[in-house]
């Protein structure tokens, strides 16, 4: 009797959250996170303006099959502008995000692009250990994290807010990390060095001369698809590019990063890590690369950094310009 009144009791409680996290008017339908009854899987019910989340054909992130890959010769190669940012280092319960500043402009054009997009804001996902992580996989393995460099279109639109509601919006630039012992990325020091001064949510910390380049590998090999953002509301309105070689990092850094909290200091336990999107379905869309294939004889071999590891690094020269 005990035990059916506490289930009747807790489905009552249920009831009443429910209702609580889908009423319009109610503070809950901000509230979302990676796991539970908040998760990914019900972002969709918390708020109506998020029905792309459980509801949209062309989502993110995604699994990238390499024998899927279609190469594209007429994709170009990607330009960059500007390098120097300054910004704020902001822990946001869900995720670890360096706004830049107003006067630090970093633009993206050529690749798949059409149009100049103008770097907003950059984001960190990463897991508890050093197989997952990533929000992007490829033959179906994950990476120890994955950075994000997000994108608005300037061409056509005045800021973030107003172009990630809006077509051809958003540009999200994603770039793989691996772990290594004792191998320590210089250029992202200058940001896992401030972790203990972003522990808590809501904790941020100017940080100025980050050298963007020092961020994204030397490589002007990339894959290119469609998609979505990878947190509520989960607007259709991204053009991915995908860097085609990770960076590496040390086992100290990273581990900085999985000390981060997704709450107060009042709630300690409440860590951070796998911050990332479970893999959505493909629905037909396809992924492009500028990855070349190598003709021998009469078969086509892929010159691709990923095939489920990475098997080679590519002499490439840089995509800064």
């Amino acid at each position: 009797m005990y035990h059916v009144i506490n289930i009747r009791m807790l489905g009552f409680v249920l009831i009443i959250l429910f209702i609580a996290i889908t009423d319009c008017s109610s503070p809950w339908q901000e509230w979302w996170m990676y796991e539970g009854v908040s998760g990914p899987h019900y972002w969709g019910k918390i708020n109506t303006k998020w029905i792309l989340c459980s509801k949209g054909k062309n989502q993110s992130p995604i699994n990238i099959e390499p024998k899927d890959l279609l190469f594209d010769p007429g994709l170009k190669h990607i330009k960059l502008t500007g390098k120097q940012i300054n910004g704020t280092l902001i822990n946001k319960g869900t995720d670890l995000t360096f706004e830049l500043h107003s006067t630090s402009i970093v633009l993206i054009s050529l690749g798949p692009l059409s149009y100049i997009y103008r770097l907003h804001q950059v984001k960190f996902h990463f897991g508890g250990n050093d197989n997952f992580g990533s929000e992007h996989s490829v033959d179906g393995k994950h990476f120890a994290a994955e950075i994000q460099l997000m994108f608005y279109n300037s061409d056509l639109y005045t800021n973030f807010t107003q172009a990630v509601n809006l077509s051809r919006g958003v540009v999200i630039l994603a770039i793989f990390v691996k772990v290594k012992d004792n191998e320590n990325h210089n250029e992202l020091s200058k940001l896992t060095n401030f972790i203990e001064d972003v522990r808590y949510k809501g904790e941020q910390m100017e940080v100025n001369n980050i050298d963007l380049l020092k961020l994204i590998p030397d490589s002007r090999h990339y894959m290119t698809y469609d998609g979505s953002v990878t947190q509520p509301g989960c607007q259709e309105t991204v053009t991915w590019i995908i860097m085609n070689r990770p960076i590496t990092v040390s086992k100290d850094q990273i581990y900085a990063m999985r000390t981060l909290r997704q709450d107060l200091p009042e709630n300690p336990q409440a860590l951070m890590f796998n911050n990332y999107r479970p893999t959505q379905t493909l629905n037909q869309r396809t992924v492009r690369t500028n990855i070349n294939f190598v003709v021998k004889g009469c078969s086509m071999q892929r010159d691709m950094q990923y095939k489920g590891t990475v098997n080679r690094l590519l002499k490439e020269r840089p995509i800064w310009q």
